[in-house]
């Protein structure tokens, strides 16, 4: 199997024409959230930049392959009674699927976040349909939680949403 060595890292102003090369793709926004531009322009993706860098609520990460950017990681904490839970989100460039990125990418983020992140719970969602999400989720130790029926309407259809989480077990403050 083809594995793409990557890096983690904040983003750079210089980072936007890669992401609208890799994020203007129909077949990554059908699986996202319609607050993820699509068509993704390029004043999208430099707004992206100056949201993910202020880091209020959370850390979001370019992932980087030969010094481009491919894609994104990212937790974002949740508030109120749900402070102690981080959303976990992610997105890759087509040309990178299926090489092992996002999983090793998910596995660093999530470690990364049960240290540096008042937090004891990670948790994602996944639109039905979206087999590839489920097993990357998986393969980093996520467990399926709940399936939500009809939850989400995408693309003129309904359709349920899957949540998947992980929990640390030591007590934080």
């Amino acid at each position: 199997m083809d594995k793409q060595k990557f890096i983690l890292r904040k983003w750079k102003s210089g980072d936007a024409q890669a992401i609208v090369k890799h994020a203007n793709n129909k077949n990554i926004a059908k699986f996202l959230r319609d607050s993820f531009p699509s068509p993704y322009t390029f004043v999208d993706a430099s707004h992206w930049i100056q949201y993910a860098n202020c880091g209020v609520n959370g850390v979001q990460l370019a992932i980087v392959v030969n010094e481009e950017v491919i894609g994104c990681v990212g937790v974002e904490i949740k508030d109120d009674v749900y402070r102690k839970s981080a959303e976990l989100g992610y997105w890759l460039g087509e040309d990178y699927w299926n090489k092992g990125i996002m999983t090793k990418a998910v596995k660093q983020m999530v470690e990364y976040a049960f240290l540096n992140l008042n937090i004891v719970r990670l948790f994602a969602y996944v639109f039905e349909g979206n087999n590839a999400s489920c097993r990357v989720l998986e393969k980093a130790g996520f467990i399926l939680e709940s399936i939500q029926k009809m939850a989400i309407y995408k693309n003129g259809k309904l359709k349920d949403q899957l949540i998947y989480a992980m929990v640390r077990l030591e007590e934080v403050k």
